[in-house]
């Protein structure tokens, strides 16, 4: 099965290449138009209801996100494709299926279009995207992120996450509540998604959310209690660091 796909960028030269390294590298996907701006891709999206978007976030007469904002049906997977990697990575980071910074990875590109295959095969309705418009107009303490689970993705609020701690290549995440949640993520990448909104890497194995610091414990070697009563390690890499942010 082919994904029908539309490239959504107002430079031209970026439109080719990303068309090219496409054609050339990712043969289940089939490109069914391009767009130079939001309203352009509007009009495209309703004639073609694609499965894919390769988007750009900042684009003249409208962003990346306003256009999502004025669509009524997003049944659609979404790639940004950006040179800036500043204000909107995060955001693009808790919903979207992927990010690809310019100029384009050939790697990157390829698992980027390889992991938006696998949802769209499995047809689940795309509730990642009207997350990630609702979390651009949110407070910091209304933000969601997904976690992607085995049967589902389950949607929660940063603020309810006490502490995140490494299992292989999996992370453990602790809610509020003595919720616990396994998510095939690298702590790695959790770090890169959580670290703006307080969040802090204690250890190799440990991020915790500084909210949820309940005390600092300087027996022992010194260690971090959480409001849930776990107790989290620092390492002598990071203890310089975390001495600064709690203190």
């Amino acid at each position: 099965m082919k994904i029908k796909c539309i490239i959504v960028d107002d430079e031209p030269k970026s439109r080719n290449n990303l068309r090219d390294l496409v054609q050339e590298y990712c043969g289940q996907v089939e490109l069914f138009g391009e767009a130079a701006s939001a309203t352009e891709a509007l009009k495209l999206i309703k004639q073609q209801s694609p499965d894919l978007i390769f988007l750009d976030i900042e684009m003249p007469g409208g962003s990346g996100f306003d256009l999502l904002k004025s669509l009524n049906n997003q049944n659609f997977e979404v790639i940004f494709v950006t040179a800036f990697d500043k204000y909107g990575i995060q955001a693009v980071k808790f919903c979207a299926i992927d990010y690809i910074l310019k100029p384009i990875d050939i790697f990157e590109l390829s698992k980027a279009v390889e992991k938006a295959q696998a949802q769209i095969l499995r047809k689940k309705e795309n509730q990642r995207l009207v997350e990630l418009v609702a979390n651009i107009d949110r407070s910091e303490d209304e933000k969601r992120i997904a976690l992607p689970l085995a049967d589902k993705i389950e949607f929660i609020a940063i603020n309810q996450i006490i502490r995140l701690e490494a299992d292989s290549n999996y992370t453990r995440i602790f809610l509020e509540g003595k919720k616990e949640y396994l998510v095939c993520k690298t702590l790695k990448e959790y770090q890169e998604i959580l670290e703006h909104h307080n969040f802090l890497r204690t250890h190799q194995s440990h991020l915790i959310n500084c909210r949820k610091i309940a005390s600092y414990i300087k027996t022992d070697g010194g260690y971090i209690s959480m409001t849930d009563g776990s107790s989290v390690p620092i390492s002598r890499q990071k203890r310089e660091e975390v001495m600064k942010r709690i203190l």
